[in-house]
């Protein structure tokens, strides 16, 4: 008897922390209002998936294609042919399904929810990056946010890189913002 009411408090609680995140469930546009560092953000850099593709249409370019000493590598003219993404997270994960302009369903894939955890209204995840070359290498603790603004209802990004090693360096905080439809 005990153990089944253990089991049951267990299930009430993974379902009440699907429930915890469903305010972000919406339909957002899939490029950032915005630039985040300099690029747009797309709703698809958060997708896993094989059908990825299905979202944009690669053009090659004129020019060298790999890396040469008489020149420059060109790079392939990307299109994206998806114009909005609608997000549900429920008890079996978080889905992107992706639509273009038409209203046209092109894919729909999941983020990868082991990592993505539902945590006080917004999902949440945390990693470690070393980048460098040689003696001059950094490890940098990222936390990273998807939350619903409340006030203007749009779907925001967070991501903080905060310095583990060397330490000392101050934290960086960066957003994408993407508008709901």
């Amino acid at each position: 008897m005990r153990r089944s009411a253990l089991l049951l408090m267990a299930a009430m609680g993974a379902a009440h922390a699907a429930d915890d995140c469903k305010a972000l469930n919406g339909t957002y546009a899939y490029q950032s209002v915005a630039p985040r560092n300099g690029m747009p953000e797309y709703l698809s850099n958060f997708a896993q998936g094989k059908d990825k593709d299905k979202l944009y249409r690669r053009e090659t370019a004129g020019g060298p294609t790999t890396l040469s000493a008489s020149g420059t590598m060109a790079r392939p003219k990307v299109t994206h042919l998806a114009a909005t993404a609608t997000l549900t997270h429920d008890a079996r994960g978080t889905r992107l399904k992706f639509t273009d302009a038409q209203g046209k369903d092109l894919a729909e894939m999941g983020i990868d929810s082991p990592l993505w955890k539902c945590a006080r209204g917004a999902l949440a995840r945390t990693s470690q990056r070393t980048s460098g070359l040689g003696d001059v290498m950094r490890n940098d603790k990222v936390e990273e946010t998807l939350a619903r603004d409340g006030a203007s209802g749009e779907l925001v990004y967070t991501e903080t890189v905060t310095p583990v090693a060397p330490p000392g360096g101050k934290p960086r905080k960066s957003e994408a913002r993407f508008t709901r439809r």
